[in-house]
């Protein structure tokens, strides 16, 4: 089905030129979440209001934002960007502490943990600490990440998304979250977080028919295809589940990126599949592929070809740059050192056999 753009459109704000145009969807309106007017359209760059601007190609749009900032030479083809290194982060926001402290500690509120996939769910490992931690060591000048691909577990897991926590989280870096959205509608929820790509993640949704409900609704959205030897679904019954189909399904749809997650290997450090990239190589798509991977295959995957990595939470990059643990403090009280005493002179203490 095609976007409501159509597949070779790309719309630009007519105000400042960016991509990022959106529908302008209602939060209370009558339908929760639903686009009211098919004609209103908001920037999430700049925060205009009105009908977007259409190009033949993303090159016109982007000459066309460039133009907008006063920079009027077309972009040198040597300034193609290299592979993009996106952390992984898998947030756990519950059990939630009261509400009234999330303005004070968001980021204590939220940990970020280790992840695997077992049993069709992202189950968190033994590593966990405080966002705030984790992005201290990730955000610093060591590390310097600037964009987190965030896993909000909570709602990928149980249809429980907190919002309350990741709209901070969203304001210290570019964000790109996977909320565990349902529906097409409460994937787009997570426009209104003001991150800067919200990603669907085919375990969470019902078919191939939601991505192409998705891209009529925006054609921002970045898709994920979920992978364990075949294409995830949260229906079952679903039976495109070949990875390549799917891919070129999203493809036809108009979709020009997509992530692909072995969830297979998330977590585990073990690097990409080799079969896996070779079955993805030459796809007519910007790939980024996550599970296993680690800051040095990132290179690599741009060697050959793909747009970017998705590397696993706890590293052991990111492991020794967060703060070693602190000892256990004793909870018990230690009895003091017996102090010393003279040895006493002889015969000064009476035995027991009475006197000589």
């Amino acid at each position: 089905m095609p976007g409501r753009f159509g597949p070779s459109d790309f719309a630009a704000c007519a105000r400042c030129g960016s991509g990022q145009v959106h529908p302008n969807l209602l939060v209370m309106g009558p339908i929760a979440g639903v686009d009211s007017d098919s004609r209103s359209y908001v920037c999430h760059t700049c925060g205009h209001v009105g009908l977007p601007i259409f190009f033949d190609t993303e090159s016109a749009r982007a000459q066309f934002e460039r133009e907008k900032k006063g920079v009027w030479e077309p972009e040198p083809a040597s300034a193609k960007k290299g592979p993009v290194s996106i952390p992984i982060l898998p947030i756990q926001t519950d059990p939630l502490i009261d509400i009234r402290l999330l303005d004070l500690l968001p980021a204590r509120v939220a940990t970020v943990t280790g992840v695997r996939w077992d049993a069709g769910a992202l189950t968190p490992t033994k590593y966990r600490v405080s966002f705030q931690e984790y992005w201290d060591a990730i955000g610093g000048p060591r590390y310097n990440a600037s964009r987190i691909y965030m896993l909000d577990l909570a709602g990928i897991n149980r249809a429980n998304p907190n919002f309350d926590v990741t709209r901070h989280l969203g304001k210290r870096c570019d964000v790109w979250l996977d909320s565990g959205g349902r529906e097409p509608e409460e994937v787009l929820d997570g426009y209104m977080l003001d991150v800067e790509r919200v990603v669907a993640g085919s375990k969470t949704l019902a078919s191939l028919d939601s991505f192409a409900a998705l891209y009529a609704l925006s054609s921002e959205v970045l898709p994920c295809l979920d992978w364990d030897g075949k294409v995830v679904w949260r229906e079952p019954s679903e039976t495109h589940v070949d990875l390549l189909d799917v891919a070129k399904a999203l493809r036809g749809i108009g979709f020009s990126a997509v992530c692909v997650m072995d969830l297979r290997r998330l977590g585990s450090e073990l690097g990409p599949d080799p079969a896996l990239l070779s079955m993805l190589e030459g796809l007519d798509l910007d790939v980024y592929v996550g599970g296993g991977l680690q800051e040095s295959d990132v290179l690599r995957l741009g060697e050959r070809g793909f747009a970017g990595g998705l590397v696993d939470p706890y590293t052991p990059v990111i492991r020794d740059l967060l703060k070693a643990p602190r000892p256990e403090t004793p909870t018990e009280a230690i009895a003091p050192a017996p102090a010393p005493r003279a040895a006493p002179a002889p015969r000064s203490v009476p035995d027991s056999t009475g006197p000589p």
